[in-house]
């Protein structure tokens, strides 16, 4: 009997390494996403554009996410969520997963809604030290809740949790730190797989003197404009000859061309989602860390202070990011980084990860099938 499962959610690398798992046991797995990468975007979900090359069917549901901040637009996300629960209840009675997995984010509540409606079993899996708000409200209707870090454990119901770990890509988990005598001096710029503006901009400022040091090998994002990524593409076109060779740029960076950026930079300059800290602390890897300002309960703060305490970053705060604080801070990281750890690090739980939420998937099912 063909195994199927449908995964959801916004944070999509742990969910791709997840996939991997699930395609080697010839599981059937439907995805259930959003529509476009940001509100009022006309780019594809991040989701949308990737899942297609992993040959995973991808479902895009109706969704908006709630902002405590601005009620209009709660009010909106209110309005949205009964069609993304029709849309979810329509294709999962016509999909019959035997389970169903969340990565969190604002698309995944109505799936949620709608697997607990058609008495499927439901798990979560959550990536931060803090819980956002899907969490909290999914929480309430999973079997299992899988988490990344044991500081998480204190949010939820004790007799739900697994301890799983954050699950990275397997081309990752593959790297070995060089034994030559070489060092690397390349740099790795990403914003994520949406990529960020502002992060663009500032590089854009000092790109010829960085090229002039460093190879650069930058991820605009799959996020940002067309219009964007052609200037982008212009600017690299209008370099001498001498720098141009030097800078390595692409929308988005595939696991394998990651294995090697990986292996030749030197320092890495990122926002600080969980799921790039949990890759740069597994492979050891030194950040330049510029915090996203907004993200709820102030949590890429408190994910760049997490790899700063395991001696591997040094953060810039984004209202002091110009490109001379940039360029120094760049000096900075790469003289001084890595430092004395003041923490350790659970290597062995990120490394088996995505086998420990393989398990906890046959678990649930298994269980289910013998009630």
């Amino acid at each position: 009997m063909t195994k199927k499962i449908v995964l959801t959610g916004t944070h999509l690398t742990p969910a791709l390494a997840l996939i991997d798992q699930l395609k080697q046991k010839k599981w059937q797995i439907l995805y259930f996403g959003r529509q476009t990468s940001l509100a009022g975007s006309s780019q594809p979900a991040i989701e949308k554009q990737l899942l297609p090359s992993k040959k995973v069917k991808f479902i895009s549901i109706s969704s908006s996410k709630f902002q405590r901040h601005h009620p209009l637009k709660s009010i909106f996300a209110l309005i949205k969520l009964p069609f993304g629960l029709a849309q979810s209840l329509y294709h999962l009675k016509k999909f019959s997963p035997s389970v169903v997995v969340s990565f969190g984010g604002y698309v995944a509540l109505p799936v949620c809604l709608a697997a607990k409606i058609l008495k499927l079993p439901l798990i979560i899996h959550e990536q931060t030290f803090r819980v956002g708000l899907t969490s909290k409200l999914t929480a309430k209707l999973a079997d299992k809740i899988a988490l990344s870090w044991p500081e998480s454990t204190r949010y939820f119901p004790a007799k739900k949790i697994v301890l799983t770990g954050n699950p990275i890509r397997k081309e990752l988990l593959k790297i070995k730190p060089s034994t030559s005598s070489y060092k690397p001096q390349a740099i790795y710029i990403t914003g994520g797989n949406q990529g960020s503006k502002i992060i663009n901009q500032t590089i854009n400022q000092v790109i010829t003197p960085l090229l002039g040091k460093y190879p650069v090998y930058h991820q605009f994002g799959l996020a940002q404009s067309e219009s964007s990524w052609q200037k982008q593409q212009n600017l690299k076109t209008s370099l001498p000859s001498n720098l141009k060779k030097n800078y390595f740029l692409k929308r988005w960076f595939t696991a394998d061309d990651l294995v090697s950026i990986f292996q030749r930079s030197q320092l890495v300059i990122s926002r600080a989602g969980i799921n790039i800290i949990t890759e740069l602390a597994y492979l050891q890897k030194p950040g330049l860390l510029i915090p996203l300002l907004y993200a709820q309960k102030n949590e890429q703060n408190l994910n760049a202070q997490f790899l700063k305490n395991l001696g591997l970053a040094l953060i810039l705060p984004q209202p002091q990011l110009t490109p001379e604080t940039l360029f120094r801070k760049i000096d900075q990281a790469i003289s001084q980084l890595p430092s004395q750890p003041q923490r350790t690090f659970p290597k062995e739980l990120v490394k088996k990860a995505s086998h420990h939420l393989y398990q906890l998937i046959t678990a649930v099912t298994s269980d289910r099938q013998k009630n």
